[in-house]
């Protein structure tokens, strides 16, 4: 697992794993999406050079490369010719149509899981409302732990 933070974000990092399935470019895209989507990075931000990021995250100039390339194919970044590359002004629209593009993979996967166990709907929903409420107060907890340092 490498960790690398992005430009003008010290303590925001971007994760990448050796031992996942997912390809080393797509991993990139996700994170620089995700950085984008949850404000870590601003419209117009300059993002690192492909030679600086792949540097940081020690990986081929082509997979950042082409990760940047998909990243500005999908309208999260644009690339100035001899300036580089930057955040794309992104609609709240679009923002929230990635974070439910996100989540309803692995929320399909779930409730097709669901089904096949005989699960009753209204249960499965029960399982994910008590499960958001430990998510909120495993939030809580580290943000009261980080207060307290």
């Amino acid at each position: 697992m490498r960790f690398v933070a992005p430009r003008g974000c010290p303590n925001v990092l971007i994760h990448i794993s050796q031992t996942s399935s997912t390809p080393m470019y797509e991993q990139v895209i996700s994170e620089i999406q995700r950085l984008i989507a949850m404000g870590y990075m601003e419209p117009d931000e300059m993002l690192p050079s492909i030679r600086e990021l792949s540097k940081e995250l020690m990986m081929s100039g082509i997979t950042i490369r082409r990760a940047y390339q998909e990243l500005e194919r999908s309208g999260f970044i644009y690339t100035r010719k001899g300036k580089g590359s930057f955040v794309a002004q992104l609609s709240e629209e679009r923002l929230a149509q990635w974070k439910m593009e996100q989540v309803r993979g692995p929320l399909l996967e779930s409730v097709l899981q669901a089904k096949k166990l005989n699960l009753e709907e209204e249960q499965f929903q029960k399982l994910i409302k008590h499960i958001w409420q430990e998510a909120d107060n495993d939030t809580q907890r580290q943000q009261e732990g980080e207060d307290n340092v």
